[in-house]
C-alpha cells in the first residue's frame, strides 16, 4: 500500500471508529420528552441499540391520583416514535405490552386485552380481562391471562388465582386453579393483603412454552414458580420456597429461599430462566432493599437450581413491586425498577441495561415533574426489522472464501417466525433462501462460499426479510457492518476491510444520506 493510500486508510478508520464514540459519550444529558417527563441518561458504547416499548404511569404525589397512562415506543435517547393514551381503570400491573409479531402489539389496559397493529393503526379488543399478564399461545391462536377470586374459609377471606385460556371468541377453553396445589399455610409470614383480603398467591407471570406444551406460572407471594402440563393441568415441578429443587446462590451456598416476591419469569434457553427478584419481604433480612436481575439454571436429573448470573442493584433502585428482566442479543440484560419512588433519591421509574460483566451500559430514569411522579411495570427492547452481525471471513483456499453472518429477529419472540435472505455479490443475487428465525432472540448463522474471485474490488451483502416484508437494510441500524468490501491480490490472498480510494469520502457521505432517507421511510408514524 502506498503512503498516500495508507494515510487515507487511517483517516477512514478515524471517521468510522473514533468519531462515533465521541458522539455517543457527548450525550450525557437530561432530555425532555413529549410528555414533559425528564429522562436522565448515562449512555455508553456497549448498549444494545434499538427502541424501548413500555407503558408508564403519571401520578400525583399529593393525592396519588392517576393522571394518565401511556404506551410508548422511544429510542434510547428518549425521543418518541409512537404513543397511545390508554384507559386508566385498574392497576398498572395489568398494563403489560409486548410484540406478538412484526406488526402487532398485545397489551392490556382498563378495557382488558387488546391488539394494536402499529402500521395500520387498527386496534382489536379481545373481549376478556385479566391481571398482570397476557400471553399468546401461538400453537392454538389463543390467549392466557390470570384471574383472581376470593374464597372464605373458617370465616377468613383469601385471595387465589386461576390461569385462564381464551379463544378468539373470548370463550374460556382451559383453566388451572392455584388452590389445586397451594395451601393457606403457605401464605407469606409478612401477611400480604390486597384490599383487606389475605393475598395468598398473587400470580404475576404466565409464560407458555410451545416446545412441550407447558406453562410457567410465577406466584409472587409464596416465592415459587411452577411448570405445568398444559394438556393435563398437572404440576411437573416447582422451584422456590415451596419447590422441588435444591437451590444454590451464585457463590454456591445452599439456600432455602432463592428470591423474594419476584416478577417477570421468562425462559431464555432449555435450562435457564431470567427473573426479577424484588427482594420484598426478605425472610432473612427484611431491610435488605436490594432488587436484582438474576438468571437461574436448572438440572432436572439432579433436581438442582443454581443462580448462574445476577446484577444486584444499588438501594437507589430498590422496587418492592413491579419489575422486569430481559436478556438482549449482545448478552446484556435489561431491567425495570419501576416504582414511583426509591430510597435515597427523588427519581421514579428506572430502566437500566447492564453488561454481562455487571457494568451499566445505559440507563433511563424518570425524574419528578413538579408534584408528579412516574412508574413503569415492564419494558421490551425491540427493532422494526431483522438485523445482521458484521460479516466474518474464514480462509479456505487461495481461490475461495467462506463468509458468515449471524441473523436475529426483530425482538425477543416466544415462537419461531419465517423469513428469507438474499446474498448479493457485486450487485448480483447469488443466493436466496427461506429461513426460520429462532425464538428467545437467539442468532441464526448463515454462510456463503465466495469462489473464483477476480483480482480487484468485490462487494458482498446480505439482506434479510421478516414475515411481513421488513428488510434489514432499510433501518437506521444497518450500516457498513452489513456490507463487506475487500481487495484480492495475486500473491496475498484475501485482504478484508473497507476499500480505500479517492472516492471513499464521497461514498461515505452518499451512504449516510441514503440511510437517512431509508430511516425516514421506515420509521413508523407517531
Amino acid at each position: 500500500m502506498s503512503p498516500k493510500l495508507f494515510k487515507r486508510f487511517i483517516l477512514l478508520i478515524f471517521i468510522l471508529l473514533i468519531l462515533p464514540n465521541l458522539a455517543v459519550f457527548s450525550n450525557n444529558t437530561a432530555i425532555q420528552n413529549h410528555y414533559g417527563v425528564n429522562l436522565d441518561q448515562n449512555i455508553q458504547s456497549e448498549r444494545f441499540e434499538g427502541y424501548n416499548l413500555f407503558i408508564f404511569e403519571r401520578k400525583s404525589s399529593a393525592d396519588y391520583e392517576i393522571i394518565n397512562r401511556t404506551l410508548v415506543i422511544s429510542d434510547l435517547d428518549g425521543n418518541l416514535y409512537l404513543k397511545r393514551e390508554l384507559y386508566t381503570e385498574g392497576a398498572l400491573a395489568n398494563f403489560a405490552a409486548e410484540f406478538i409479531n412484526s406488526t402487532t402489539i398485545l397489551y392490556g389496559d382498563g378495557n382488558g386485552a387488546n391488539l394494536w397493529n402499529i402500521y395500520t393503526n387498527i386496534t382489536t379488543t379481545l373481549g376478556f380481562y385479566g391481571h398482570h399478564d397476557y400471553e399468546m399461545n401461538y400453537a392454538n391462536n389463543t390467549y392466557f391471562t390470570l384471574k383472581c377470586y376470593v374464597i372464605e374459609i373458617n370465616g377468613t377471606k383469601y385471595l387465589f388465582d386461576k390461569i385462564v385460556e381464551y379463544n378468539q371468541n373470548a370463550e374460556i377453553i382451559w383453566e388451572k386453579d392455584t388452590m389445586d396445589f397451594v395451601y393457606i399455610s403457605q401464605w407469606c409470614p409478612f401477611s400480604d393483603m390486597e384490599s383487606g383480603i389475605a393475598d395468598v398467591t398473587h400470580s404475576n407471570t404466565v409464560f407458555y412454552d410451545e416446545d412441550d406444551d407447558s406453562i410457567y406460572l410465577n406466584l409472587r407471594n409464596i416465592n415459587t414458580f411452577y411448570k405445568i402440563n398444559h394438556k393435563t393441568g398437572k404440576i411437573i415441578w416447582a422451584l422456590g420456597e415451596y419447590g422441588d429443587f435444591i437451590m444454590y446462590d451464585l457463590q454456591g451456598m445452599k439456600k432455602d429461599i432463592l428470591f423474594y416476591h419476584g416478577h417477570a419469569l421468562e425462559k431464555i434457553s432449555n435450562d435457564t430462566f431470567i427473573y426479577f427478584d424484588n427482594d420484598l419481604h426478605n425472610q432473612t433480612d427484611a431491610t435488605n432493599f436490594h432488587s436484582r436481575i438474576m438468571e437461574i439454571k436448572i438440572n432436572i436429573e439432579t433436581m438442582t437450581a443454581n443462580v448462574s448470573w445476577e446484577w444486584i442493584a444499588p438501594t437507589e433502585y430498590y422496587s418492592g413491586w413491579w419489575g422486569d428482566a430481559d436478556k438482549l442479543p449482545n448478552n446484556n440484560r435489561l431491567g425495570v425498577f419501576g416504582t414511583h419512588g426509591h430510597p435515597n433519591t427523588d427519581l421514579g421509574a428506572r430502566i437500566v441495561e447492564v453488561t454481562d460483566e455487571g457494568n451499566v451500559a445505559w440507563n433511563l430514569s424518570f425524574a419528578p415533574d413538579g408534584s408528579e411522579t412516574f412508574g413503569a411495570y415492564r419494558v421490551e427492547r425491540i427493532r422494526f426489522a431483522p438485523f445482521v452481525s458484521k460479516p466474518r471471513i474464514q480462509s479456505m483456499s487461495e481461490t475461495e472464501r467462506l463468509v458468515e453472518w449471524d441473523i436475529w429477529y426483530n425482538f425477543r419472540s416466544k415462537t419461531e417466525f419465517d423469513g428469507s435472505y438474499k446474498i448479493i455479490l457485486d450487485n448480483k443475487i447469488k443466493k436466496e433462501e427461506e429461513i426460520t428465525f429462532p425464538k428467545y432472540w437467539k442468532p441464526l448463522t448463515v454462510s456463503y462460499v465466495l469462489e473464483d474471485l477476480s483480482i480487484g474490488e468485490h462487494t458482498v451483502e446480505i439482506v434479510v426479510m421478516d414475515e411481513s416484508g421488513h428488510l434489514s437494510n432499510e433501518t437506521e441500524f444497518d450500516d457498513s457492518s452489513d456490507i463487506l468490501t475487500f481487495n484480492v491480490f495475486l500473491s496475498k490472498g484475501l485482504v478484508v476491510g473497507l476499500s480505500v480510494g479517492g472516492s471513499v469520502i464521497f461514498v461515505a457521505t452518499l451512504t449516510l444520506i441514503w440511510f437517512k432517507i431509508i430511516k425516514k421511510k421506515r420509521t413508523p408514524k407517531k
